[in-house]
This record gives C-alpha cells, structure tokens and sequence, in this order.
C-alpha cells in the first residue's frame, strides 16, 4: 500500500510551489524529492520541514560534507533507507576523494579507515549518540574539541544528528520511495 500521496509541482498550492521553488535555487536540483513533495498537500509542513532541513545543513560553521556524512551515518544506523540513500549520494557528489565502498566499510566495520580522522571521530560520536544519547560524557566532547571542534559546533553536529532522526521516522514511517537518482546502501 502506497503511505503518502505527491503533490507535483503544477498541482500545488502557492506556498507550496514558494517551497519547493527555494528547495531548488537552494540546492542546485532541477526537482523536488519525494520526502518533500509527499508534504506538498500542506504549504505550512512542507515549509516547515524545509526550513528546518536548510537552516540545519546550508547554515552554521560546519561543512557541509561532513553534515551530509552525519546524516548519512545516523539514516543508516537507523535504518531508513531512503535518507541513507540520499545522503550517501549527497556525501560522494560533495566529497570526491570518498567512494561508495568507504560508506559501506564505515557501516561494517565502524574503522572507517579509508576516511579522513575528523569523518571517524564524528562518526563515532554519531554512533554513540544514536545508541544513547544519555550516556554521551564529557570525553566524548573533549574527542571532538581535541579533533578541531568547538563547542558550538559540537552542537551542530547534535542538531544535524537531530534533523536526520526527525527525518527518519518520516520516511521509513510511510516506507517512502527512492528517488530514481538514490542508490541503496542499506
């Protein structure tokens, strides 16, 4: 059973359109993805979800590879296919020295050894923040300072982990779609 239902472009709303119009100038797509055009029905969600979604990877200090690479790791943590799909694609086409294989390993063998120190150290708080966010300690922030972080970014790198549960349960919830141009990783 289909979960969602799509709003197209030339079907939706004003508000709407306002959406995924700035989706598009905003990332460089020539389309709206399906986790966004399954909130089409309602301008007020869609942008809601969409202006928590852009402020959270296109704003802050951090970069945005390794905010893609944060999404990447908890989606495939949690299982959601569709956002591990997307954000590993996101990963690669952002950070060329990194191949399909070295997101695989990661998930594998969490050693990660062909990925640069700063990818490891954040997929290994990801990791433990996604198992359980109470038994995050103060070492675990002093591992990341000690990597280059701040303790502003720190808290970047939890709102990204955040942004990408939220979208999680959203799209494995309606058991969503790939977009044509994702490849499965999970």
């Amino acid at each position: 059973m289909k979960r969602y239902i799509l709003t197209e472009y030339a079907d939706a709303s004003v508000k709407t359109k306002e959406v995924y119009d700035d989706y598009m100038r905003t990332t460089g797509d020539s389309s709206v993805p399906l986790w966004l055009r399954s909130l089409g029905h309602n301008g007020d969600i869609a942008s809601g979800y969409w202006h928590r979604a852009k402020t959270t990877l296109f704003s802050g200090s951090l970069p945005l590879p390794l905010k893609e690479m944060i999404v990447f790791l908890v989606s495939a943590r949690h299982g959601a296919r569709y956002c591990s799909a997307c954000h590993a694609k996101n990963v690669l086409s952002l950070d060329k020295n990194l191949q399909f294989e070295d997101l695989q390993s990661f998930l594998q063998s969490d050693t990660g050894k062909n990925l640069p120190s700063f990818y490891r150290t954040v997929g290994e708080f990801v990791f433990k923040v996604v198992a359980d966010a109470n038994c995050v300690e103060d070492a675990d922030f002093e591992l990341l300072m000690d990597e280059g972080f701040s303790r502003e970014e720190v808290c970047e790198i939890i709102a990204v982990i955040d942004l990408a549960s939220m979208f999680n349960v959203y799209t494995s919830s309606l058991n969503m779609d790939l977009d044509p141009e994702y490849r499965a990783i999970i």
